[in-house]
């Protein structure tokens, strides 16, 4: 590749993380602040999610209940320490309302050999190429894996975190929110 097309492709690069970091700095709330919640933008509710089997579904699928939507993929070292949290609390809190969503940033094959060799019990997606707008619309500005988004039964981002997540802290969290919806 010739100087040119480098600087083009180093152009477009700082251009589009650009973009996502102005995405995220123009949201009007801040979803991490306690006590605050974002309203769920109209195309969070319409994000297109292809499953392994190629079926095609949205997040507003899942609106009544608590999601933990976590951004992975195989060779990602920290995502396959994670997800054993993440299939432990699908088990313990399915019956509550929680549902888990994996989205993948890997090709089917290599995305369904691992969910087989960890026997992951909860939907995976693949990010094909809506990664950029997966990541601008729950907040993941860095582009980082692993991710994850706690959204309400609204589809709204309560909770986002960035790097390897424990199972107390996802716990934590769920709780905290759980008890929220217990006392309204």
């Amino acid at each position: 590749m010739n100087r040119h097309n480098l600087v083009l492709v180093a152009v477009a690069l700082v251009s589009m993380l650009g973009g996502v970091v102005l995405y995220d700095f123009l949201q009007p709330v801040n979803p991490d602040a306690p006590g605050s919640a974002a309203q769920a933008p109209a195309e969070l509710h319409s994000i297109p999610l292809t499953d392994l089997d190629n079926r095609q579904t949205v997040l507003r699928d899942w609106q009544e209940q608590l999601l933990v939507v976590n951004f992975w993929a195989p060779w990602c070292a920290p995502c396959r320490r994670e997800i054993p949290s993440l299939i432990k609390v699908q088990e313990e809190y399915r019956s509550r309302g929680v549902a888990i969503l994996g989205i993948a940033f890997d090709n089917e094959p290599q995305v369904r050999r691992f969910a087989d060799e960890y026997n992951i019990n909860y939907p995976l997606f693949l990010s094909s190429n809506r990664a950029a707008m997966y990541n601008a619309a729950l907040g993941n500005p860095s582009g980082s894996l692993p991710f994850t988004a706690l959204l309400d039964r609204n589809l709204r981002i309560i909770y986002r975190h960035n790097g390897e997540l424990t199972l107390e802290d996802l716990r934590r969290q769920i709780d905290k929110h759980l008890q929220v919806i217990d006392d309204a």
